[in-house]
């Protein structure tokens, strides 16, 4: 029901309010050029942008697209193994390493610090699932007709995928 147009909006402005994550995530890691590419970033949308919803940073300044770094990244930085790989409803594939890494994201989210209750919590954090799902709608219905094995394929092109956003 609701615009492709406006999804997108609404994700580009919860991928903004992720800056503190990243900021931090790049500077633990040493990306230093990376932090600040990201400060940038989050200055010109949050203010051209109308609080991050329009993406004016690479369009309009040739800003490179967010470093997507995440605290499970920065563990696996400094040598914490990836652990077991599993799948969580609604979350998706992850490993032990990156699921404390979900929870040290969450911390750094500005979200986190509203004073509202789990139930407002857990209805914005469904929210954004659902958009960003929607935005890939056929995605995972395309990897499954390609694979053989589409547990086996997803697990090791989620370690592959994983192990190489470390390396960068």
């Amino acid at each position: 029901f609701i615009p492709p147009g406006l999804r997108i909006c609404i994700r580009n402005g919860y991928d903004n309010l992720r800056f503190p994550s990243r900021f931090i995530n790049n500077v633990l890691q040493g990306k230093f050029k990376a932090a600040g590419i990201e400060t940038g970033r989050f200055l010109i949308n949050s203010t051209l942008g109308f609080a991050g919803f329009f993406e004016i940073a690479s369009r309009e300044f040739n800003l490179t697209p967010p470093a997507d770094e995440d605290t499970g990244q920065t563990l696996g930085f400094y040598g914490v193994k990836p652990g077991f790989y599993i799948v969580w409803p609604v979350f998706g594939p992850s490993t032990v390493r990156d699921t404390f890494g979900l929870g040290g994201d969450a911390v750094l989210n500005p979200l986190w610090w509203l004073p509202y209750d789990l139930w407002v919590s857990a209805a914005i954090r469904t929210g954004i699932i659902v958009n960003n799902a929607s935005l890939r709608i056929g995605d995972y219905e395309d990897f499954k007709k390609a694979a053989v094995d589409p547990y086996a394929s997803m697990r090791q092109a989620y370690l592959q995928n994983r192990e190489n956003d470390i390396l960068k």
